[in-house]
């Protein structure tokens, strides 16, 4: 039989052997845990940075989106603006090519009226032509109208020209408007289209013409 201190010291032993082995099972469970509890806060940061390129990613595609936006709202205007410059140019130059031309018209008007006023100068008096012709410019102011507006204060025809000067009446306002609508007039007349050539000067108060029957 076992006396009690035996029993005691196999005790002791097996308590030893116990606490040892669940020490060294404490120790070997250890890296195991740790190596399970790592990888949470590793992921958790995986997914942060994720996030964070995913708004870098949002925000890089809303800003271009925001700047095409914008640019095709102004792409209509900006169409316009280039096509009105445009007929803006193209009618600048048409005026121009306006002005220009009757700058030359006019040049050529003061040459043509100086040849006719030379010719005039050269020929012979016909008085009978004159005298027709003056009756014929009094009944025109009085059936169209215009014997309270216009007097005709001179004519002399020669034998292919003829040269008169009719005045406004003081008390008209019309200006240019009364020898437009006299010229106008006069072009209807039948006698008038003897005349082949024609040339006039006016003023407000004034025309004067000096017309002819050859080209």
């Amino acid at each position: 039989m076992l006396n009690k201190s035996n029993l005691l010291g196999l005790c002791c032993f097996i308590l030893g052997v116990g606490l040892t082995s669940g020490y060294f099972l404490f120790l070997h469970s250890m890296p195991i845990q740790a190596q399970q509890s790592q990888p949470f806060p590793y992921k958790s940061i995986v997914i942060k940075q994720a996030n964070d390129e995913s708004l870098n990613s949002t925000d890089e595609h809303v800003n271009p989106a925001d700047g095409n936006s914008q640019a095709e709202s102004i792409a209509p205007y900006t169409h316009k603006i280039a096509t009105l410059t445009n007929e803006l140019e193209l009618k600048t130059k048409q005026l121009k090519r306006v002005e220009q031309a009757l700058k030359l018209a006019q040049l050529d008007q003061l040459d043509f009226a100086k040849q006719l006023e030379e010719k005039f100068i050269a020929e012979d008096e016909n008085s009978q032509w004159s005298y027709e012709v003056e009756t014929a410019l009094t009944d025109f102011l009085i059936t169209s109208d215009l014997s309270n507006t216009a007097q005709l204060t001179s004519l002399e025809c020669k034998q292919t020209l003829c040269k008169f000067s009719l005045v406004a009446d003081k008390t008209n306002q019309q200006e240019h408007v009364q020898w437009r609508e006299l010229n106008d007039k006069l072009a209807l007349m039948p006698w008038w289209q003897q005349f082949k050539l024609t040339s006039s000067n006016s003023t407000d108060e004034q025309i004067d013409f000096i017309v002819s029957t050859k080209e």
